[in-house]
């Protein structure tokens, strides 16, 4: 049962579905990074008073000047290093927030953070993430299994490129006019979803104010993740065009709050995107169409896209012969352009995999399935003379020669009988699915047959102007045909 999602309106999550969203994260996010005992990284605000202390006779003004006055005082390498060590950005580690963040697979973030506790999350979970620093690393179009960063202020590894002093912001749009461009584009075609975002930096505001200015009322609508958001936090997200959705709960469990949403997306990503695919193969289309929590017989297929045909003629037969029913990514046509989101739902709808590790991206998708939390049977398949990795060593791993697969009777024994292990392994399980399917259908009917009694019994007792008491132990004992109650 989700805690939270209900706070989410219906066409926000249909965006999430679609691949549309954008999260925009903010200093919010590494607010909840692992750090040294007695440490904290510091929001905006806070840096600003920090730089601040150091600074003589210097009545605090805001954080924007006093980083301003703080480089301009002693030089903006010493600025950047003070910067860098404030953040904590040698000590501090992603947290639970980041972990469950990145579990659910955006194809593109923004951020105005300059520190790296995405991509440490990202390289923790075999996600490989593309930081987008420099305006020419636009010009590259990796589509594979990557999340692209944008790191809107660059960060402390690029101190040339890094925004932070008033100097920066003001020439942002002059001297990164193609990186505007590219993000106003994001923000014409994409929801924007702001996390741990305060929405006061002047560069991504102004290009918001252009977009808004030249679509009016067709701009897409922003939203803003927020826990227990004061009335006035809400009005000046409304100010700027941004719709707030407020978590229940006290500000000291956000990081606990931001946790358990992230993962609750994930899951109705999970859930829904399938359901919002079309399926184009009449077996996998059977067995994804079961209820989510039941066991399938889909076994994920992983290979180069010219090896697909030689797959489908001569190993497709044997999974088939071994009772399981073989998928590929090509025969799931998914909403959006968030490849890696379906590759990852049909992971997790199958019960085994088999993948050929001869390009970059199913190399990728090896280590999405070693990075589950309940890895599948998974198959190995290499070339000839091909070096494993020591992580790979107690995997089961088959040979393949550069020939054709027809011409390999080894393989396709090696094939078989491992497709054969895995029927039989599943077979117990399989065989308890339709008694267990059963057992939830009558108690669901049980459940809406007695809530329809019971509000049928209300409104007779509403009519005749009387009260009745229900306890746990009546609706417990209620009987399956309505009888007449009394005060």
């Amino acid at each position: 049962m989700s805690q939270y999602l209900k706070y989410f309106p219906k066409p926000l999550l249909d965006d999430l579905v679609a691949g549309r969203w954008l999260p925009v994260i903010g200093a919010g996010m590494s607010r909840n990074a692992v750090v040294p005992p007695g440490r904290q990284v510091p929001l905006w605000d806070d840096l600003g008073r920090e730089l601040a202390a150091e600074l003589q006779d210097y009545p605090y003004a805001g954080a924007l000047d006093a980083v301003s006055a703080y480089a301009h005082e002693y030089g903006r390498p010493r600025m950047v290093e003070r910067v860098a060590d404030a953040l904590l950005i040698n000590e501090a580690r992603p947290g639970d927030v980041h972990r469950a963040f990145c579990s659910i697979l955006f194809d593109i973030v923004c951020t105005t953070n300059v520190d790296f506790l995405l991509e440490r999350q990202y390289d923790a979970t075999s996600r490989h993430c593309r930081p987008i620093v420099d305006e020419d690393h636009l010009a590259v179009n990796d589509r594979s299994n990557t999340t692209a960063l944008l790191k809107l202020h660059g960060d402390v590894h690029h101190p040339a490129r890094l925004v932070l002093t008033e100097e920066d912001y003001d020439a942002f749009l002059d001297r990164y006019p193609l990186l505007a461009t590219y993000l106003a584009n994001l923000l014409i075609t994409r929801t924007a979803v702001l996390v741990g975002y305060s929405l006061d930096d002047p560069d991504f505001r102004q290009v918001w104010q252009v977009v808004g200015e030249r679509l009016g009322k067709a701009r897409r609508l922003a939203y803003a993740i927020l826990v227990d958001a004061k009335g006035t936090d809400v009005a000046r997200f409304a100010r700027r065009g941004v719709k707030v959705i407020s978590l229940p709960s006290s500000r000291a469990k956000y990081s606990q709050v931001l946790s358990t949403v992230f993962d609750e997306l994930h899951e109705y990503l999970q859930t829904n995107l399938i359901r919002a695919s079309h399926v184009t193969e009449e077996e996998p289309l059977t067995e994804f169409s079961l209820p989510q929590e039941a066991m399938t017989r889909l076994c994920f297929f992983a290979v180069p896209l010219g090896l697909q045909p030689q797959y489908r003629d001569q190993v497709f037969p044997l999974v088939e012969r071994a009772g399981l029913v073989p998928v590929t990514a090509a025969d799931v046509v998914a909403p959006g352009e968030n490849y890696t989101a379906k590759i990852d739902a049909i992971m997790r709808r199958s019960v085994a995999a088999v993948v050929d590790v001869t390009t970059q991206n199913t190399i990728l998708e090896l280590g999405m399935l070693m990075a589950m939390r309940k890895p599948l049977k998974t198959l190995i398949v290499v070339e000839e003379g091909t070096v494993l990795p020591s992580d790979l060593a107690d995997r089961e791993v088959v040979q393949r020669a550069k020939g054709p697969i027809a011409d390999q009777p080894h393989l396709l024994k090696s094939f078989e009988d491992w497709f054969r292990r895995v029927a039989a392994d599943i077979q117990p399980r399989l065989a308890e699915e339709p008694q267990r399917l059963l057992r939830a259908v009558s108690i669901a009917q049980q459940s809406s047959r007695r809530f329809l009694i019971l509000n049928r019994s209300f409104e007779t007792l509403s009519r005749g102007n009387r009260c009745c008491l229900v306890t746990p132990t009546l609706l417990g004992s209620w009987p399956t045909s309505q009888q007449s109650l009394s005060s």
